[in-house]
């Protein structure tokens, strides 16, 4: 426990999982990160050591993971807290936001949309005019997720917005809990209630263009090197 960086993983969902299942994805998973150590400590959750800070923040990034069809959140663990007051529950999700007009996308009226379902963390570039925004909120998984909101407009009807989730796994349909089987959950629908989950509340994360790019050119530049290598 003395070296390399320290972090908790759970898997959010309330049932408890196979932690040797849970093991052997996340080895395949971030086998490119070098050495890690998973530990399975109580309930669904994990220790995990990582040889370097460059590592851990690789793997902070792409929160939320997913193991068994369930989202997985990744946290620091620092030296002053016990495992159990780490607030797992609290993930950073890409949230894609479809209906606003380019008239609200203000820097004032984003930061006030987005931090009424969480707390906004990064707002995805408006200049790459995708035709929605791309907001990096902090979720609180323990309280049914936004799936949308009505905006108003000047002169116009209202727009209804919804919002998608990036690498969003099991959810209940019902009540929108992270984790929350949808046969067992209890609660009922409402006719009024605007809001509604489906599978279309995730989303496919978007990987950005410019990183994929360079990816490709790598490769092709190394595919003709071992070519010249290889006369």
């Amino acid at each position: 426990m003395e070296s390399g960086v320290k972090l908790i993983a759970k898997v959010l969902v309330e049932k408890p999982v196979n932690k040797w299942g849970v093991w052997n994805i996340l080895k395949s998973a971030w086998k490119e990160f070098g050495e890690i150590q998973i530990n399975w400590v109580q309930d669904n959750r994990y220790v995990v050591l990582v040889c370097d800070e460059s590592v851990a923040n690789r793997i902070l990034e792409l929160v939320p993971w997913a193991v068994m069809k369930q989202n997985l959140s990744v946290k620091r663990w620092t030296e002053n807290l016990v495992i159990e007051e780490v607030q797992m529950h609290m993930v950073h999700f890409w949230v894609q936001m479809k209906g606003i007009p380019p008239s609200l996308c203000s820097d004032g009226n984003i930061s006030r949309l987005a931090n009424k379902y969480g707390d906004l963390m990064e707002v995805e570039d408006l200049t790459k005019a995708r035709g929605f925004l791309r907001l990096r909120i902090m979720v609180d998984t323990s309280k049914p997720l936004a799936s949308g909101c009505w905006v108003t407009r000047k002169g116009l009807n209202e727009s209804w917005v919804d919002f998608q989730y990036e690498r969003l796994q099991d959810f209940c349909y019902k009540c929108g809990r992270i984790g929350h089987a949808s046969l067992e959950c209890s609660a009922t629908e409402s006719n009024t209630d605007v809001t509604r989950y489906g599978e279309w509340t995730r989303t496919r994360r978007i990987i950005d263009e410019t990183k994929a790019q360079r990816k490709t050119n790598i490769a092709q530049g190394m595919r003709r090197q071992e070519r010249l290598v290889g006369k």
